[in-house]
């Protein structure tokens, strides 16, 4: 398969989804395109072998002696902690080769989070002058995983250590907002989690090109137990991935609407709540900063909202004795890991 192939077929699923998708879509997918066009993708994601597992998971297997060869190996990880500081000799974001630079977007800089772990369910609003907005680079992933598949870099030339906290998933969940596409996905990996350049960097993912049945992960088709909380105004929802349906154990977070935000709904048909996408991300950095302080690796998942997943309870959907929506909160995906 030649490369020209590759931006042949990626440019007829782009123009039969051009008109669900966003200038960021358009970005990332054309970007891709054009630079595996010209040569400077490292390995050729459609020759990636995939197959279904037998099974109630819905997984698949994928192997490539291309792409196992071509990423990019961890320096000195003999002693390595999931919490590290920069390594000037190591290799980083601002070195790769300028052929991988697709281009960057600008978006909101969040605001500075709470300290400490969880004080409560319930959080005040926080109001406070809206900061200048951060640039985010988007280079090719080399090699990608799948058509499409790019590394989405803040502030690269701050360098910044591959640790995630609560500004750093708010630019997520605002990078994830500027997709119009509902395969699109955002990932993380910890060190010792599968992160192999200790430059903080999101991994950015359109589910049609990865050979799934559905656009959706198997993880997000598993049931929740909840631990606390739900989507109702001003309330954050933790819940448990069903141990008998999932291999591994794991959080999903999602949050209702900023409080007084209830009457500001997705549109006109679609009458859920929009979330309050601050008060989700300082939910989720407190229990990954415990994470860190523990040195426990984990991988990160942040999923639009979807209209399948219902609340497992009619009393959370009761507010003040009436029915009211749940917010469309995106969701985040925690998964605590042994480490590589």
């Amino acid at each position: 398969m030649s490369w020209f192939s590759v931006n042949c077929c990626a440019n007829r699923v782009h123009k039969a989804a051009a008109k669900h998708e966003s200038e960021f879509d358009a970005l990332l997918l054309e970007g891709f395109g054009r630079l595996s066009s010209r040569g400077h993708v490292k390995c050729d994601p459609l020759k990636i072998g995939r197959r279904t597992i037998e099974g109630s998971f819905g997984l698949n297997a994928q192997f490539s002696k291309d792409h196992s060869a071509e990423k990019r190996q961890r320096h000195n990880s003999e002693n390595e902690l999931v919490v590290m500081p920069d390594d000037p000799d190591a290799f980083d974001f601002t070195k790769a080769d300028a052929n991988e630079v697709i281009g960057s977007v600008d978006v909101s800089r969040p605001n500075a989070p709470e300290a400490g772990l969880f004080a409560g369910l319930l959080f005040d609003e926080v109001e406070e002058d809206q900061p200048a907005p951060v640039s985010v680079s988007v280079l090719v992933r080399a090699p990608p995983l799948a058509v499409g598949h790019v590394l989405l870099v803040p502030s690269l030339q701050e360098k910044m250590p591959q640790v995630i906290n609560a500004q750093l998933l708010l630019c997520g969940l605002n990078l994830l907002r500027m997709s119009k596409r509902s395969d699109f996905r955002i990932l993380y990996n910890s060190l010792q989690g599968c992160a192999s350049v200790n430059h903080f960097h999101f991994h950015g993912l359109y589910l049609n090109h990865c050979s799934l049945s559905t656009k959706r992960l198997p993880i997000e088709n598993v049931d929740r137990s909840t631990v606390a909380g739900d989507r109702t105004e001003g309330r954050l929802c933790i819940e448990l991935l069903a141990e008998t349906q999932w291999y591994v154990r794991g959080f999903v977070l999602t949050a209702g609407c900023p409080p007084g935000g209830s009457k500001n709904t997705v549109s006109d048909t679609n009458l859920h709540p929009l979330p309050d996408l601050e008060m989700l991300a300082r939910g989720a950095g407190r229990l990954l900063e415990e994470l860190q302080r523990r040195n426990i690796a984990h991988n990160v998942l942040i999923a639009p909202f979807s209209t399948d997943r219902r609340p497992a309870k009619l009393e959370d959907l009761i507010i003040k004795g009436e029915l009211a929506a749940p917010a469309a909160s995106p969701e985040i995906y925690i998964i605590p890991r042994h480490p590589e």
